[in-house]
């Protein structure tokens, strides 16, 4: 019986010819093509971008506006339009959702049994119109309370 596996290896040892392998560093030099762990970061950077994604908006005037839908993709962007600011918003857990509201109260988005779920907010990104963005932990820094609403009371018959 001949043995396959040391044939195999030596087909993956071949040396390629020179100036395949002069061609092979130009490209890597110029971002086209990645070898070993840069082609591992690469590719996993590229799956994570082409992650189906839910983008919602959040401007002066939404009102009071609860997403439910937002589980069906893999991450969450919340994109701040102009005029709300970092110091102009702020997070609070209710039960299991998350609440983004204004500071003034008039606006407000609920992600229904967003951290029940997820509970390191880790899909999610708060994009703001002057670039700055919350995601991950420094996000979950800043909900400022966690509110349990409780069940009025059944009547008494």
């Amino acid at each position: 019986m001949k043995d396959t596996g040391n044939a195999a290896k030596q087909l993956l040892d071949l040396a390629y010819a020179p100036e395949a392998e002069a061609y092979l560093d130009e490209l890597e030099a110029s971002g086209q093509f990645y070898v070993g762990v840069d082609a591992e970061i690469v590719e996993a950077r590229q799956v994570s971008e082409t992650l189906p994604s839910n983008d919602y908006s959040f401007v002066r005037g939404s009102g009071s506006v609860s997403v439910q839908d937002w589980w069906t993709t893999g991450r969450v962007v919340m994109r701040v339009g102009a005029g709300i600011g970092p110091d102009d918003l702020s997070l609070a857990r209710v039960n299991e959702s998350l609440v983004l509201r204004t500071q003034d109260g008039l606006d407000r988005v609920t992600l229904e049994n967003y951290l029940g779920l997820i509970p390191d907010a880790s899909t999610l990104r708060i994009l703001f119109s002057d670039g700055q963005e919350w995601s991950g932990g420094e996000l979950l820094s800043r909900i400022a309370s966690w509110l349990q609403e409780v069940a009025p009371p059944a009547p008494n018959h």
